[in-house]
């Protein structure tokens, strides 16, 4: 028989001890706590009899029930045609009324024996194991199916959603290396570029700068990397300034932040952000891309990742076009090719120069 411990005060110091029921079910303290016993005390054999502190008993759950499936089911197949041919005896105009009562008291006999059958008896009998075993210890948990890598590469696709690569942004005339001097800079320079671009387009230039911060706002986490910001890169970016600058890694609360924050810097400020990945992936996209211009010759190619799917979608389009066309090829982001180290190719985002965003959905 099993008896449960529970919890008390004995003794004269008051301290919490394990208290017992003795075997007529009354609940009664231990007279000698943890204490040396007393000569002669017969409540300590008592003490020593329902003790559970010292000799726990284990916690003993009865053999699962062995039950014949193929018995039962083949008897509920016999009682089915008995149904029938009750069903069709009910059928019949002319039936006794007890009788008819008889008849649908034994069909809803049957059918609430049908229902227990299959949500109840039969799926605990076919239960793998029940939650505990002999000896009160919890049965081993069934090992995780394996997915091949996939739960990785979705929980680094997931992270990548919300983090973004920035370049080529104007950190001043000077190198500068103080964080706290880098994020005025950041700011300024983005002002400023909402400010060359609206001016270039005839716009309102307080309006795009209200965008730019608002959009800025979105980050949550910067990082600069780098020593101290540089010049800019001319042979990569011929059409920019004289500015130093380096990349900057943004982090945002989800994705629709980040995608928003993108599209922003590059409609408002022509600054170029894209989605940073593991460096194992940005290569297979830079692979994928490179045989799409081979299938595109002439025309601009970008591709994107949907991490929904784990795959790449391209899209393509002539320079000058305005929409961007969906490719039919797509490639599948395999978890071998996943790294830890997140970076951006010079050529973020898979994108041929000068491109832009898709005007469809952006992923």
């Amino acid at each position: 028989m099993y008896i449960p411990p529970v919890t008390g005060v004995g003794g004269r110091s008051g301290s919490v001890v394990a208290n017992l029921y003795d075997s007529s079910g009354t609940f009664r303290n231990r007279t000698n706590s943890y204490k040396r016993p007393r000569v002669d005390d017969p409540s300590s054999d008592l003490d020593q009899r329902f003790d559970l502190t010292r000799d726990f008993p284990p916690l003993i759950f009865p053999d699962r029930q062995n039950v014949d499936l193929g018995a039962v089911s083949s008897l509920l197949v016999g009682a089915a045609g008995a149904v029938a041919a009750v069903r069709d005896k009910l059928s019949d105009p002319g039936i006794n009324p007890d009788t008819k009562v008889v008849g649908e008291f034994a069909l809803n006999l049957f059918h609430l024996v049908e229902v227990l059958w299959e949500k109840v008896v039969r799926p605990a009998a076919a239960a793998p194991s029940a939650n505990f075993v002999h000896g009160g210890r919890a049965a081993p948990a069934p090992p995780p199916k394996p997915d091949g890598g996939k739960r990785e590469l979705r929980e680094a696709l997931a992270k990548s959603d919300r983090t973004a690569i920035m370049y080529d942004a104007n950190l001043g005339d000077v190198p500068i290396a103080n964080r706290n001097k880098l994020c005025s800079a950041l700011s300024a320079g983005i002002r400023a570029a909402a400010v060359t671009k609206a001016d270039s387009a005839q716009g309102d230039a307080t309006e795009a700068v209200r965008v730019a911060d608002d959009a800025l706002s979105l980050v949550s986490d910067m990082v600069f990397m780098g020593q101290s910001s540089k010049p800019v890169n001319k042979e990569r970016n011929p059409n920019a300034g004289d500015f130093h600058t380096m990349p900057i890694r943004l982090e945002f609360e989800d994705r629709g932040a980040r995608i928003h924050f993108e599209r922003t810097m590059r409609e408002k400020c022509g600054i170029r952000v894209s989605m940073s990945l593991p460096k194992g992936i940005r290569q297979e996209q830079q692979k994928f891309h490179a045989s799409l211009l081979q299938n595109y010759p002439g025309e601009m190619v970008m591709v994107r990742v949907d991490t929904d799917r784990l795959r790449f979608n391209a899209f393509h389009k002539y320079d000058g076009a305005k929409d961007w066309i969906s490719c039919s090829e797509t490639r599948e982001i395999l978890p071998g090719a996943l790294s830890a180290e997140p970076v951006g190719g010079a050529n973020a985002g898979g994108e041929a120069a000068g491109a832009a965003a898709p005007e469809g959905p952006v992923v």
